[in-house]
């Protein structure tokens, strides 16, 4: 696995050549996901997709750290429920509501 680069030496790569960085960002995360078990392989990588999405949904690089820092918090303050009232996790209830179908439901036919 590379070694992470210096904060200087990103800075000068994220100033010079993004798609560089992200490149670096890409092939660091794959290379320690492929470090973890096989069974947590498919969790992280689940996680690193969610990341990739966040970084698409942003306008610029400040945005895309303010919904990083959203998204972390997230994370901590599930991390922190698990720990602290493990029960809550799993005292999960749900309504189902019986859906009924519609009597006179006409088909629409294309074309003639």
């Amino acid at each position: 696995m590379k070694t992470l680069p210096s904060f200087d030496e990103l800075k000068a790569l994220a100033e010079k050549d993004p798609q560089e960085l992200e490149t670096l960002r890409i092939e660091m995360s794959e290379a320690f996901i492929a470090t973890a078990s096989k069974r947590m392989q498919p969790t992280l990588r689940a996680q690193l997709s969610h990341i990739n999405r966040v970084i698409e949904t942003g306008k610029n690089p400040n945005q895309i750290n303010v919904l990083l820092m959203k998204e972390l918090i997230k994370k901590f303050s599930h991390f922190s429920t698990a720990l602290n009232n493990p029960a809550s996790m799993t005292n999960k209830t749900a309504s189902v509501t019986t859906l009924q179908p519609r009597s006179n439901v006409q088909t629409m036919t294309t074309g003639n």
